[in-house]
């Protein structure tokens, strides 16, 4: 039972943490690309790299798209002319709550693997109900593990590169000219942040664009962790850790892929199967 819930705790929340490591400075609200009903929805346009900028209006990430309004819904199709939705949630977790699609956005679901048939007969009636959970079992060993090595496992294991690999030999195939991708996971910080930093790489960004774009999830969630109540240091942490966004833990696993593989860029081509010639490809698409 333990374990089923660790599991599904694993699928639905994303992570963070109180230290903020970032050395760029960008504003949450430069990014946010006007859609309230999808938590977390902004887009990497404007952000420079290498005396370039990333196109605005075309790589958007957010949460989940289950409660889109038709007002957003609208948004995404007219103003942006969304094309694509990469959905990063398990299997469980997009049948549970489907995603509204916007216009006629075509929809490929490339579930990360952080589910197991245990979990299927253990749900959460409710938000509150899951963070009291959470706060039951806020010294768990699995759930200390879980708030350490979660970016680890999207990082290194086998299972969650052949997701990402997905994604990048799809996005090879859409022209930017036709509209938006946007690629989301339930919270739209952990999966759907390391897609995110992993494109971003692929564009050229440096390590310090990087963790100040994954800090914007710190910066959109922490006033919602600040209200709820916790009773000790350990709930107050693994809140912190779990329901808000950690660049700590987030930078640990990348120094990890630096020292094994010199570079994110380097992770990429070795491990997700983006060669150079498909990020210059990606930069002439997506760069001006």
């Amino acid at each position: 039972m333990m374990r089923s819930i660790i599991i599904l705790l694993f699928m639905i929340i994303a992570s963070s943490c109180q230290t903020d490591v970032r050395k760029v400075d960008i504003e949450l609200n430069d990014q946010l690309i006007g859609i309230t009903s999808a938590h977390n929805a902004r887009q990497l346009g404007g952000y420079v790299i290498g005396g370039r900028q990333v196109r605005k209006d075309l790589l958007l990430r957010a949460a989940r798209l289950s409660g889109l309004t038709p007002e957003d819904s609208a948004l995404l199709a007219e103003r942006y002319r969304v094309q694509r939705i990469y959905d990063f949630r398990s299997q469980e977790e997009s049948v549970s709550s489907p995603d509204v699609i916007p216009g006629n956005a075509r929809y490929l679901s490339i579930s990360l693997p952080f589910t197991g048939k245990e979990s299927s007969s253990v749900s959460f009636s409710s938000n509150e109900e899951m963070i009291g959970m959470l706060l039951k079992y806020a010294d768990n060993p699995m759930i200390q593990d879980m708030c350490t090595h979660m970016y680890d496992k999207i990082f290194f294991e086998e299972q969650s590169q052949d997701v990402y690999r997905r994604f990048f030999a799809d996005l090879m195939t859409v022209d930017p000219e036709d509209g938006a991708v946007l690629w989301h996971c339930t919270q739209g910080k952990d999966r759907a942040g390391s897609a995110s930093a992993m494109l971003l790489a692929a564009l050229g960004a440096d390590r310090e664009l990087i963790m100040a774009d994954f800090c914007l999830s710190k910066d959109y969630y922490d006033p919602k962790v600040a209200m709820i109540k916790t009773e000790n240091e350990t709930q107050a942490n693994v809140i912190n850790t779990l329901i808000s966004a950690n660049p700590a833990i987030f930078e640990a696993t990348l120094d990890k892929v630096d020292e094994r593989y010199g570079s994110l860029r380097n992770y990429l081509t070795e491990c997700i199967g983006v060669t150079p010639e498909m990020m210059e490809v990606l930069r002439e698409r997506y760069l001006e």
